[in-house]
């Protein structure tokens, strides 16, 4: 283990796969910091493979860009890590 504190993220699910990583890219172009991982179970099942974490703070913008290019993020969540 690192020593270093978990912090609370933000997590955003897509049911396929080239949904999240065009989520991503927006995110990113657009200056939101986004990290990509592996979907985790506890935030849905029937999810591609690739979620984004990102920072509680960034969620309500993150959402809006994405609703707003039409890239619908199928479950949130929100996990620990470092």
């Amino acid at each position: 283990m690192s020593g270093r504190p978990l912090r609370s993220f933000a997590v955003l699910g897509f049911a396929t796969t080239h949904t999240a990583l065009a989520a991503e890219q927006l995110l990113k172009d657009l200056g939101v910091p986004v990290t990509p991982i592996p979907a985790p179970t506890s935030i849905g099942g029937a999810l591609c493979g690739i979620a984004l974490r990102l920072d509680p703070g960034d969620v309500e913008r993150a959402e809006t860009l994405l609703e707003r290019a039409e890239l619908p993020v199928a479950a949130r969540g929100e996990i620990e890590d470092v």
